[in-house]
């Protein structure tokens, strides 16, 4: 318990961090744009300024032609009528545009500026503003190369990727790390439970040699000793006795079963003629527990394993769902495929199981009942395990149980 509410923690945690640098890499690159296009606007503001300042003490341009800077692409000067009185290009001096964009400054409604793609394909930063000169108004076209401002977004660009890149692997080593320590987790319980089966295994050598074989004689002892009694209370003790020591030699008989190594797999066999078999074999004490057995069978299913491990399997569930409808009631089993396993389910009608009971029904020594070993479900998990497959209960939506046992499909 205390590692999954650290493990949730670890992870809210991981979360939030996560969510935070993403926020920050994309509040990052959207607010890239902005800060660039300020950037330009304010290097073209401060290139206006001497530019115009070199034109007011030259009326004639020409000496606009010196200045050089290496964020100009070109740089305009156009009249009212939209003839180019100066041009970077001297070959268009004279010419006049053929575009409308340099009215908006000389029509007084303030600055202009716009990224245009010139003829030889490249993105240009072009921006307007009116120059003033001693009785004129002119327009001045200012076209900027970008590169340095459009480097601030492809900087703000990769490090957003970077960032999701990062994160990106540092979650796929989490879940793989995560994956790892959960292997090394049930690697490790699975190495516990095979060491308290190992325990098992000798107590229950134990428990063959020194307790069954004198169970036996007080077994035998008890019945003797009914047989012949004249009192009926003698014989009554008697028989209590001899149903004690019934019981025993199962919970001795029980405890074998879990702590013997489990057979794998063997040859083929057809699950519903193992079905049948059980059903054949519970058919009186259902019938005496006023218990009626419907069998749903899909035809055809085949699987490998143990036939008589599997018998005891579905045999001890369809006898748990009989014991829990001491009034009567329908046992359902129904076989199915489902994908590449087989499904067989077995449905009763009784008091059910509490949900907090469901994750111990099938641990050893855990029962409901009042006088059960609580080895009989252990030994189904373990049967059902062995043949690569498993086990699992639910509430039986018309009331009661339902177990469900997969196992592969053999074709």
């Amino acid at each position: 318990m205390r590692g999954t509410i650290v493990s949730l923690i670890a992870l809210a945690a991981g979360v939030i961090l996560s969510l935070l640098l993403g926020w920050f890499a994309v509040g990052n690159y959207r607010s890239a744009r902005p800060i660039a296009e300020g950037n330009l606007r304010g290097l073209a503001l401060s290139l206006t300024s001497a530019l115009e300042s070199i034109a007011a003490r030259d009326s004639s341009l020409t000496s606009l032609a010196a200045f050089r800077a290496r964020d100009i692409a070109y740089v305009s000067v156009i009249d009212r009528n939209g003839t180019i009185v100066f041009h970077s290009n001297a070959d268009l001096i004279g010419s006049r545009v053929t575009d409308q964009r340099y009215e908006t400054v000389l029509g007084g409604r303030g600055l202009a500026e716009n990224r245009i793609r010139l003829g030889t394909g490249e993105e240009v930063y072009e921006y307007h503003s009116p120059l003033h000169l001693p009785g004129r108004t002119l327009a001045l076209r200012l076209a900027l190369h970008p590169w340095r401002a459009d480097a601030v977004i492809h900087r703000a660009r990769v490090g957003m990727v970077v960032l999701f890149s990062l994160l990106t692997a540092a979650w796929t080593m989490g879940v793989l790390l995560y994956r790892h320590a959960r292997q090394a987790q049930e690697h490790r319980l699975e190495m516990i439970r095979r060491e308290r089966l190992a325990q098992l295994g000798e107590m229950g050598a134990v428990l063959a040699h020194e307790v069954r074989n004198p169970l036996s004689g007080i077994k035998g002892y008890a019945q003797l000793l009914m047989e012949r009694s004249n009192d009926d209370g003698n014989r009554e003790f008697s028989a209590l006795i001899v149903t004690e020591a019934i019981r025993l030699e199962s919970l001795v008989s029980d405890l074998l079963a879990y702590a013997r190594p489990e057979p794998g797999p063997e040859g083929p066999l057809q699950v519903n003629a193992v079905i049948d078999h059980v059903l054949a074999l519970v058919g009186p004490e259902a019938r005496a527990a006023g218990v009626t057995i419907a069998a749903s069978l899909a035809e055809g299913l085949a699987t490998r394993g143990n036939e008589a491990r599997l018998e005891q399997l579905i045999l001890n569930l369809a006898k748990n769902g009989i014991q829990a409808m001491p009034d009567g009631g329908k046992l359902a089993v129904v076989s199915r495929r489902e994908g590449k396993t087989v499904e067989i389910s077995v449905a009763d009608h009784g008091h059910g199981i509490a949900p907090h009971d469901r994750e111990r029904i099938f641990t050893p020594f855990f029962t409901t009942k009042a006088r059960g070993s609580g080895l009989g479900l252990a030994v189904c998990r373990k049967i059902a395990e062995a043949h690569g497959g498993s086990i699992s209960v639910a509430d039986n939506p018309g009331g009661g149980s339902v177990f469900r046992v997969t196992l592969p499909l053999h074709r």
